[in-house]
């Protein structure tokens, strides 16, 4: 195929997505290389997953609304699980980049729990990372452990260091943050050991960490020797990295009195940020550039230095936010392209979170079930004590339980709609009995599902009415019938079916 990678596609998708992790030095031409290959072949799959790479190199590379718009674009075109799984993982990615944290740990749920077993490990693997990187990115002072030992133990069976080495260095820079520096030394440790067992180098950014760790325990030594080297020979995996490396230098150098070595360091850093539109750095390094100052006694300079930290971190708001709306701006565009489209019209009548029908679509079934002469059923579902949920856990999380919810239901043969809030309605072509054990199965299987994964310590149940449609019915009447026996389901104890 002329590609230099593995023999097959799927080989060489998995090594496209572990080596954005290790460096990005020809990695788009690879991708557009191997797209234009899986095309020829007939591999749409393939194809549109090496697109999503040059999606994510965007990403990475301060493109985000370009990024973004390819990925959103091949999850709207595409059908297959796994390329809108990774559409999702690109979303994630992307949107975090601009500071939407919320919308990016929604998608990057979606992401992962769209993945089975049996699919690609490396796939797996780097969904588990965003996954992990984004719920503890929600979190302040504390870690989320869980979603990062699934990830680590996803990228310890896929067998790549790049994948291992990530997660290790995420792990450790958010142990770092939240004050643990023991569990950030010993996951230091382990991406060394691992990068000196396979031969894979850290790139710019777990260098840094494994700096930052070095310093803060007390060896700025090696610190030094080893952010030097990544500064001048590491890959680079994002836009900032060698800038951040170079933050990290000036503060080694700072701390050992050597404010004007660190002020060189951070001119070199300021100047990088300019030419790449680093606006977070450039306001980070002009902090520092005040502390330099201030430990050098000029309290004048370091006054005026940190007026224009100021100044600049209130304009990266701004421009973060333009970003943001210009993200925006290009999905309603896409948005206004498929409104004349079968497709578009569908999605009107979809509930745009949970992706089931709304309520004028399931009125509009509810009506045409009437008109039909065989047994029918009318079920109401409502969340037990979802205001709880939002409350304790917050709004992401209850909607990320309405999301699941909403996965259940789809696997019931029949219509499933969500009526508004925390209620759901279904229409089941069947007797009573058959729609009891139906409902049944639903209460059983929402009771138990993992809901762990999702926040610890939620807990979900739902209470359900189910009746039969009479003779006489009309919609009303049916789902009023139903919504009087979900009452009596509450006032019984809620997680429980009663029918009539």
């Amino acid at each position: 195929m002329g590609l230099n990678m593995p023999d097959t596609f799927d080989d060489a998708v998995g090594r496209l997505i572990c080596d954005v992790y290790v460096s990005h030095d020809g990695l788009a031409n690879r991708a557009a290389a191997l797209a234009a290959a899986a095309e020829a072949a007939g591999d749409r799959r393939s194809a549109d997953l090496a697109r999503l790479v040059g999606a994510e190199l965007d990403n990475r590379g301060g493109r985000v609304p370009d990024g973004l718009a390819l990925a959103r674009h091949l999850l709207d075109a595409s059908d297959d699980r796994l390329v809108r799984a990774h559409s999702h993982a690109v979303i994630a990615g992307g949107l975090w980049r601009i500071g939407d944290n919320a919308a990016a740990v929604r998608h990057a749920m979606r992401a992962s729990r769209m993945l089975v077993d049996g699919d690609p490990l490396p796939l797996r693997a780097d969904h588990a990372i965003i996954l992990a990187v984004q719920v503890n990115d929600q979190r302040v002072g504390t870690i989320s452990h869980e979603e990062l030992e699934v990830a680590q133990a996803l990228a310890d069976a896929s067998g790549s260091p790049a994948l291992i080495i990530a997660n290790l260095n995420n792990w450790a820079w958010i142990s770092y943050a939240s004050g643990d520096l023991p569990g950030a030394a010993r996951r230091v440790d382990l991406m060394c050991a691992c990068s000196d067992a396979s031969g894979e180098p850290l790139n710019t950014s777990s260098a840094d960490t494994v700096a930052r760790i070095l310093l803060e325990t007390g060896r700025p030594a090696e610190a030094v020797q080893i952010i030097e080297y990544a500064i001048e020979n590491a890959a680079a995996t994002d836009s900032d990295a060698i800038p951040g490396a170079l933050l990290t230098l000036a503060e080694i150098q700072r701390r050992d009195g050597g404010a004007e070595a660190a002020l060189r360091t951070l001119a070199r850093c300021r100047e990088l940020a300019a030419k790449h539109d680093l606006p977070d750095i450039e306001a980070e390094a002009l902090g520092m550039v005040a502390a330099c100052h201030a430990d050098a006694g000029d309290f004048r300079t370091a006054y005026q230095t940190m007026v224009d930290f100021h100044e600049a971190w209130t304009e990266r708001r701004s421009q973060q936010s333009d970003v943001a709306a210009r993200v925006a701006h290009a999905q309603f565009a896409v948005d206004e392209a498929y409104r004349d489209t079968e497709r578009f019209r569908e999605m009107a009548e979809r509930d745009p979170l949970t992706g089931l029908w709304n309520r004028r679509r399931s009125d509009a079934e509810l009506a045409a079930v009437l008109g039909v002469r065989r047994p029918a059923c009318v079920a109401l579902l409502d969340l037990d004590h979802f205001k709880q949920v939002n409350d304790l856990f917050s709004h992401a999380v209850g909607d990320e339980v309405l999301c699941q919810v909403a996965e259940l239901l789809q696997g019931v043969t029949g219509h499933a709609g969500r009526q508004g809030g925390e209620e759901f309605l279904l229409l089941l072509m069947c007797g009573l009995d058959e729609a009891v054990r139906a409902c049944e199965a639903i209460r059983q299987d929402l009771e138990a599902y993992a809901w762990q994964t999702v926040a610890s310590g939620l807990r979900v149940t739902t209470s359900i009415g189910v009746t039969q449609l009479r003779s006489g019915d009309t919609a009303t009447s049916a789902v009023s019938r139903a919504d009087d026996l979900l009452y009596d389901a509450k006032h019984a104890g809620r997680n429980r079916v009663v029918a009539g």
